[in-house]
This record gives C-alpha cells, structure tokens and sequence, in this order.
C-alpha cells in the first residue's frame, strides 16, 4: 500500500509559517507524509527539521518552484547559476530529510511567460537539468518535473510533453512529477495519461479538480487508482489540496472562498479517501 502525505501549505498563511508546528496536524490527520516547500533552502536548518520528523513519526516529500530570478532557462548565466545553486541546495536539503524526490517547478519559474521564441529556453532547460541530474543521482533523490496547467507555466502542460523533456534530457534520475488538478485541464483521460507516464512516473500530488480534497470533484479515482497499479507505480500520494482563502498563500493561488469547513477535520477526510480509494486497491 502506498503511504500517503499532505503538502504542509495546505495549513499555511504565509509562505514563511513555521513548518514544525503543522507536523502533529499532520500526523493526527492519519498521514504517513508531510511534503515540504523548500522555498528558502539556504535558509532552512535541516537537521532540526528531521530530528522533528523523526519525533513525529513522519517521513518527508519535498518539492521547490524556481523564480525569475532562479530560472534555469534563462539566457543570463547569472540567472542560471543562480537557479542551479538553489536546485543543489533543495536537493541536498531533501537528502538530509529523507525524501526520495524533489518536485515541483524544478525546471522553470511559475507563472512567467517569457516574450520571444521559447526554443532556445527550452534547450537551456535542457542542458541545466542535465547538469541537476548529476547533482540528484549522487544524492539519492529523484528530480521530478511537475507538469502544470497553460495558466501556470508554458514549458511543460501534458505528460506527452514531459516524457519528450525526460527524453532530451537522458538522465534515469530525472521523472515526472504529475498533479491530478493540472491533468484535469489538459489531459484528454487522466488514467490514460498516467499510463503513458509508466516508470517515468516519480511523483503524484492528488487533488480535486477544483483543488478541493480529492473525492470532493469529478476525478475518476478509481481509473487514477487502476493505472497507478498498471504502472506498478510505488512512490507516495501527496494531497496538495488548497481550500483556505487566508493569507498570501490562498491569495496567491487564487483560492477566493474558503473550500473546506474545518481545516483539521477535513484533513482526516482527504487521509481516510487516499487511504482507502486510492492506495488500497481492491
């Protein structure tokens, strides 16, 4: 049975919020996971961080986004040095925790659509996360690339589109990281989709196509769950539903209403549906 995990801004306000506090929220929910955004890795004491995951009993998923000022595709050298110095260090930071990936927007800033032809930052792209692959595979960690949605980022929106990025790029240490809310806008059969992504497949964020708890939508879980089996896929189901309103957080991701009754209580509900609809099979 796959072990599942929530992504820890599903409790945030602002992206700065203390993480250690939400561990025991976490825990109590029924999650095995908690996913950390490393947005600030040279800012993080990692080795506080596990002893508090170990004190928990949790294990750890970590996912980052790159900016305009840390873009790997960028055409300014200083840039992309930048973005690789961040990329090294959550990759080291997600060593020291424990967790098997880094996720996220590993690749290119979210929300930035460069003017001009997009051919030679994608090569960039390319040759940078050939680069990131080398620092990943002596880590131990897998470097996954979310697959987001046209509104959120340009470079990569179906898996059709990742596996030809894997593809360029030749490195086993480098997969797909897709997200069920992404898919639900750009691909034509979720299940299908998964199943073309087959070992490439290194990470799952599970979530409602309306960015509530997964069940709360139209998703097709149990086809989501049938090619996950196809696949023999055997990383972790990360919900990273987004149903507060408050703070920069929901503000930053659009979240206008509050999607969820009770922060808590809803939590238990996204572990008991992973746990039971998705992980378990039969």
């Amino acid at each position: 049975m796959h072990k599942i995990g929530i992504h820890l801004s599903y409790w945030q306000e602002s992206w700065s919020d203390p993480l250690v506090p939400i561990f025991q929220r976490a825990k109590s929910a029924g999650f095995d996971v908690v996913e950390l955004p490393l947005l600030t890795p040279h800012q993080i004491d990692f080795q506080y961080l596990k002893s508090e995951l170990d004190r928990a009993g949790l294990l750890a998923s970590c996912g980052t986004g790159l900016g305009p000022e840390t873009d790997i595709t960028s055409p300014d050298p200083d840039i992309r040095a930048a973005g690789m110095a961040h990329l090294r260090a959550c990759l080291e930071g997600a060593a020291q925790l424990g967790s098997p990936v880094l996720g996220g927007l590993t690749y290119a800033p979210w929300g930035v659509f460069p003017q001009g032809d997009w051919s030679q930052r994608r090569e960039q792209c390319v040759a940078s996360l050939q680069q990131a692959a080398g620092v990943a595979e002596a880590l131990n960690v897998t470097l996954c690339l979310e697959v987001v949605n046209r509104f959120e980022g340009y470079l990569l929106n179906t898996v059709e589109g990742g596996l030809a990025m894997i593809e360029d790029v030749g490195h086993p240490a480098v997969k797909l990281h897709l997200d069920t809310f992404h898919m639900n806008i750009e691909e034509d059969d979720l299940p299908d989709a998964i199943r073309l992504a087959g070992d490439h497949l290194g990470h799952l964020h599970c979530v409602a196509n309306n960015r509530k708890a997964p069940g709360k939508g139209h998703i097709d879980w149990a086809g989501v769950r049938d090619a996950l089996q196809a696949i023999n896929y055997q990383g972790y189901l990360v919900a990273e539903s987004f149903v507060n309103p408050a703070g920069e957080v929901g503000r930053g991701l659009y979240i206008w209403r509050e999607l969820a009754d009770e922060l808590d209580a809803n939590a238990q509900e996204i572990a008991r549906f992973l746990r039971e609809e998705v992980a378990g099979g039969d």
